[in-house]
């Protein structure tokens, strides 16, 4: 039983609550117990897995005491944004819902296909819909992933926006690159 248990958190891309793990085992006589072996298995911290209860239902996951070596199996440096990237999703984030052309007058200049898909790619923004103009343009949005990327609680927790002054260069400003 314990093995079938397994097989089905190590299968399932969600969390199984108890009432689902009820709905694949009741009727099975040969699935008797399984409540007792998932208390047990709720119990045991040995091995290289735990599971745990998130979300309302349990999931199989790696054991924290071997974070930091899996960490390091899945090392990938972070492809850096570009600055016309970070300034788009600025305007996005300050200005939303913000449709391309506004993106572009904010900016001073066109933004590119492939900065809007970078970050669409990455998760941080998303279309909510369309403006009602000539042409309705899509309104674009960050999304709760852009929110936990840069560990935001909630758009009102963005820096508030330093302007330059007249004559004042980016250093002066406090901007680096």
């Amino acid at each position: 039983m314990r093995e079938a248990l397994l097989a089905l958190f190590l299968s399932s891309a969600e969390p199984l609550t108890r009432a689902r793990l009820a709905d694949i085992f009741d009727g099975d006589p040969g699935c008797a117990g399984w409540e007792a072996a998932l208390d047990m298995l709720l119990a045991t911290g040995e091995g290289p897995l735990q599971l745990v209860c998130v979300a309302g239902g349990y999931r199989l996951q790696i054991h924290p005491r071997h974070n930091a070596l899996v960490a390091r199996l899945h090392m990938e440096p972070p492809r850096p944004l570009s600055r016309a990237t970070l300034e788009t999703l600025a305007v996005i984030a300050y200005q939303q819902p913000v449709t391309r052309p506004e993106i572009e007058h904010w900016r001073g200049v066109a933004v590119s296909v492939q900065i809007m898909q970078q970050l669409q790619e990455r998760g941080w923004i998303t279309t909510s819909g369309h403006r009602d103009t000539p042409g309705r343009p899509a309104l674009w949005v960050t999304t709760p992933s852009f929110l936990e990327h840069f560990s935001l609680p909630s758009l009102a927790a963005l820096p508030e926006i330093v302007t330059m002054e007249e004559g004042q260069t980016d250093i002066q400003a406090g901007v680096t690159d």
